[in-house]
């Protein structure tokens, strides 16, 4: 069974891979050195598109897992037997990290049972709205719930949120994905 450190964190990830345009890339330069000069500049107009085209994907991609992730845990996690009391800090914490290209996204569970336990407390204080955690918590020794909701652990189930999300989301964006392409290189 995985620890709960930020490393084993479940996560659902989506990226776009432009290895393909390396082919069409060669193809283009072999017609520019055949007195074709066009040939390049049509392929990087086109692969600045693609490009564009993909970053907005995965931003969308990321925004539309994150919301389907943050229905099935308010939907499923809490309402067992275990006697958690949801109080809205998992759900909160399912946040997006995208990679310094753009060409990559990383939606993970970041909520640590510090912040439960504040979000507890305002909740009892009566403040109604709990601070969102967006960002991994600067405690190494952080105790990451989201992995043990996800997987179980002792006597509490598996409350699996990110994994359905996930094959729910990358079910729908397989087809979305060629559409946009498509689209970009119209």
């Amino acid at each position: 069974m995985p620890n709960d450190s930020y490393e084993n964190l479940p996560r659902v990830n989506f990226s776009v891979n432009t290895r393909e345009f390396e082919r069409v890339r060669v193809t283009a330069q072999l017609l520019a050195r055949m007195g074709m000069p066009e040939a390049m500049t049509e392929f990087n107009r086109e692969y600045a598109r693609a490009k564009a085209a993909s970053k907005i994907f995965i931003r969308n991609a990321g925004a539309e897992e994150v919301d389907e992730a943050q229905k099935i845990e308010s939907q499923k996690v809490g309402h067992s037997k275990s006697g958690y009391v949801p109080t809205g800090t998992l759900q909160g914490s399912i946040t997006p990290q995208f990679s310094n290209d753009g060409m990559k996204v990383s939606i993970v569970p970041l909520a640590t049972s510090e912040d439960a336990e504040k979000a507890r407390k305002q909740i009892k204080q009566g403040t109604k709205k709990v601070r969102k955690v967006n960002k991994p918590s600067k405690n190494k020794d952080a105790y990451y719930y989201g992995t043990a909701v996800e997987f179980g652990k002792g006597h509490n189930p598996r409350e699996p949120f990110m994994k359905p999300s996930g094959e729910k989301v990358a079910a729908r964006l397989d087809k979305k994905f060629e559409d946009t392409v498509r689209q970009a290189l119209d």
